[in-house]
């Protein structure tokens, strides 16, 4: 693996981790709850962090989007 690759796994598990600790732990309690609503809304959220993580690791790597 080139050094690029290395950071750039680094980074993704680094954000994974990040956000499963935060989105996941919210979603994990509203589910606990029993709150529909709220289960929506941090599935939502959580659908939301991870595309914006993947926009973020496409426009730090350069990727071009697909025609």
């Amino acid at each position: 693996m080139t050094q690029n690759g290395q950071k750039i796994e680094m980074w993704a598990c680094s954000k994974a981790e990040e956000i499963v600790l935060r989105e996941g732990f919210n979603l994990i309690r509203s589910a606990r709850i029993g709150n529909n609503t709220e289960i929506r809304q941090h599935s939502m959220m959580l659908a939301k962090v991870i595309a914006a993580s993947l926009l973020e690791a496409s426009v730090a790597t350069g990727a071009q989007p697909a025609k």
